[in-house]
C-alpha cells in the first residue's frame, strides 16, 4: 500500500515498532488464504475497567463477526509450542493470560509468546480459586506477584499488557478494588469454549463455533494447558474463516499509542445472555461466596450473581466444583513440567 502523506506513513511506522508489524498489518503474505488479524484495537484500561458480558455490561468495542481470542493458564511447553504454531500458520494474534508461576517454570516459552507479537496479559500467581474470598491487600499481592512474574520471564514490565483475568471468574468488589487501583483492566469474556471440561477436541470446537455464532462477536475464553484445545484449535480457526469471522488483537494504549476512538455503544452488546452450550468457567460476581451476598454491580445479573455462588459449593448445571477445577488445574501443571524435564 502507498501512502500519499509522509505523516500517515510515519505514524504507521511508529505503531508498527510499538505493537509490532504483524499484529498491525493484515498482510499474510506466505498465506493469503489465512484467516489473518483483521486489525488492532487499542484500548485505554483505564477508560474502560471491566470487559466481558459473562459478567460485566461491557465487552470491547467490536463489530458484528469480530471475535477476540484468549488463552489462559499457561505457558506451557507441552501445549503453548503447538497452539503458537497453529496460530502462526493462521496469521492470528490472540492474547494470553499467563500464570505467574508458569511463566516462572517457562521463561523461554513466555518469552516466545510475546516475540510472536501476541498480547500477554496476567492471571495471577498460582492460580488460586479464592479472589472471592480475598481482602483487598491479600488479592493485591496476589495480583503483584503474579505481574512481577510474568514481567521477569519477559524482560520487562513494559512487555506485559495491564491486562488481568481473575481465575474462575471466581471475582469480588475487594479483588475489583485491587485492580482498579492498579490500574489494571479486568477481562472476563463473552464467549466460552468448555475447553476445561473432560470432553473431546471435536466437542470443544462444536461448541465454541455454536456460541460463537449465537453471540455474534465477542471475547472466546480457551486455555493454552489442555490436549483438547490443541486439537480443537485448527478447527475453530477453519470454522471462523469459512463463517466469515474476522479476528482482532487488542493492545493497551501508552504515551506513544494512542487508543483507538471509539463511542459508548460500541462496548455494548444488545440482548447478552449466556451461552446454551454453557462457560468454561462459571462467573462470579463481586460479593460471591463472602458471607451475605452483595447486590450485583455495575451491569452483571442475578442469574450471574446466583451461578456464582453455586459454582462455589458445588456443581453448576452439571459443571465440577470449584474444587474439582482446581485439582485438574494442578494436575496440567504437573504434566507441563514432567513433559518439559524429559525434553531438556
Amino acid at each position: 500500500m502507498s501512502f500519499v502523506r509522509s505523516g500517515v506513513l510515519a505514524g504507521v511506522m511508529l505503531m508498527r515498532a510499538v505493537i509490532g508489524p504483524s499484529a498491525y498489518a493484515t498482510e499474510c503474505p506466505e498465506r493469503p488464504d489465512a484467516l489473518g488479524t483483521s486489525r488492532t484495537i487499542v484500548v485505554d484500561p483505564k477508560e474502560h475497567t471491566r470487559v466481558g458480558t459473562m459478567q460485566y455490561a461491557e465487552t470491547l468495542p467490536l463489530a458484528d463477526h469480530e471475535i477476540v481470542l484468549t488463552f489462559d493458564d499457561g505457558p506451557s511447553p507441552r501445549y503453548t509450542d503447538r497452539v503458537l504454531a497453529i496460530l502462526a500458520a493462521e496469521c492470528v494474534k490472540a492474547t494470553f493470560f499467563m500464570v505467574g508461576k508458569m511463566a516462572q517454570m517457562f521463561p523461554a516459552e513466555a518469552r516466545k509468546v510475546r516475540a510472536e507479537d501476541h498480547t500477554v496479559g496476567t492471571h495471577s500467581f498460582s492460580h488460586p480459586l479464592t479472589f472471592n474470598r480475598m481482602s483487598e491487600v491479600e488479592a493485591g499481592a496476589e495480583i503483584d506477584k503474579g505481574i512481577d512474574a510474568v514481567a521477569a520471564a519477559l524482560g520487562g514490565r513494559d512487555k506485559a499488557a495491564p491486562f488481568f483475568r481473575v481465575p474462575g471468574f471466581l471475582t469480588s468488589t475487594t479483588t475489583e478494588a485491587a485492580l482498579a487501583s492498579r490500574g489494571l483492566m479486568t477481562w472476563s469474556a463473552d464467549i466460552a469454549a468448555d475447553d476445561w471440561k473432560r470432553i473431546s477436541g471435536a466437542e470443544v470446537a462444536q461448541r465454541t463455533i455454536a456460541a460463537i455464532e449465537a453471540k455474534g462477536r465477542g471475547i472466546v475464553d480457551l486455555h493454552d494447558i489442555h490436549e483438547r484445545t490443541v486439537e480443537a484449535l485448527p478447527t475453530i480457526l477453519t470454522e471462523l474463516k469459512q463463517r466469515r469471522f474476522k479476528i482482532v488483537q487488542i493492545v493497551p494504549a501508552t504515551a506513544t499509542l494512542a487508543k483507538t476512538e471509539t463511542t459508548p455503544d460500541q462496548w455494548q452488546i444488545r440482548e447478552a445472555r449466556p451461552s446454551h452450550t454453557g462457560q468454561s468457567e462459571a462467573p462470579a460476581v463481586p460479593g460471591a461466596g463472602a458471607g451475605p451476598q452483595e447486590k450485583p454491580s455495575d451491569g452483571t445479573s442475578k442469574v450471574a450473581a446466583s451461578a456464582g455462588r453455586r459454582a462455589i459449593t458445588g456443581r453448576i448445571h452439571g459443571r465440577t466444583s470449584r474444587f474439582v477445577r482446581e485439582a485438574h488445574y494442578r494436575r496440567e501443571q504437573r504434566i507441563s513440567r514432567k513433559s518439559w524435564d524429559r525434553r531438556r
